[in-house]
């Protein structure tokens, strides 16, 4: 009887010290919670969510789309006046030069300017997600077609060119990429992007040097 009564006693104060540390943890962390949600409202940059959200917008998104679609409107009339062109040079006597020299005008502004627009804007990234829990980003760019295609790639996929190319700041999955710093709305990921966050390399002597030095020695 006196070691059921002790057990029953000990199981009683092992459930109120359970309850009391409990209680202490939540109060900790609701006042933890309370200081931390102060320092943000303090602070001026933006939370970070725990879901997937938008780390880059594009400033010129809207302008690249509108100049693509009204090139590809203009290609568009271009072709449907190729009939009506053919049909009035032929019905009068023109001079060859000038046929020629009006089909490369209108052959210049139908097919070449597109693929031209195409060539400029299609490493311009117009919009980067960010999903936390599997740490994976989506970066979006235009088509030939003002149509978005979506790039998945994590951090370890993006490579900083030493000599980088006309219209790229960096290459996820050897693709091109334009980013404008200013764009990003949460700088820390432009800064891991750019290896900025990594330890600065002094040496200066490249592998070959260092095989030959061993070689020597």
């Amino acid at each position: 009887m006196a070691i059921f009564l002790n057990s029953r006693f000990l199981f009683s104060r092992q459930r109120f010290l359970t309850k009391t540390c409990f209680t202490s943890l939540r109060q900790f962390s609701h006042g933890s919670k309370l200081s931390q949600q102060s320092v943000e409202d303090n602070d001026d940059s933006l939370p970070v969510p725990d879901v997937p959200h938008q780390i880059y917008n594009g400033m010129l998104t809207r302008q690249v789309k509108a100049v693509k679609t009204f090139s590809l409107g203009t290609s568009c009339i271009g072709l449907g006046m190729q009939p009506v062109l053919y049909e009035h040079v032929t019905s009068q006597e023109t001079s060859l030069p000038l046929v020629v020299a009006l089909y490369s005008a209108v052959g210049i502004f139908t097919f070449v300017t597109p693929f031209l627009i195409h060539f400029i804007t299609k490493k311009y990234v117009t919009d980067i997600m960010f999903d936390p829990v599997r740490e994976e980003y989506t970066a979006s760019v235009y088509k030939f077609f003002p149509i978005k295609r979506k790039i998945n790639f994590k951090l370890e996929d993006v490579t900083v060119p030493d000599v980088p190319g006309a219209f790229t700041t960096l290459c996820v999955k050897n693709v091109p990429l334009l980013c404008i710093p200013s764009d990003f709305l949460y700088p820390e990921h432009y800064i891991k992007f750019m290896g900025y966050d990594k330890p600065v390399d002094f040496k200066l002597s490249t592998p070959k040097d260092k095989s030959e030095d061993s070689n020597k020695s």
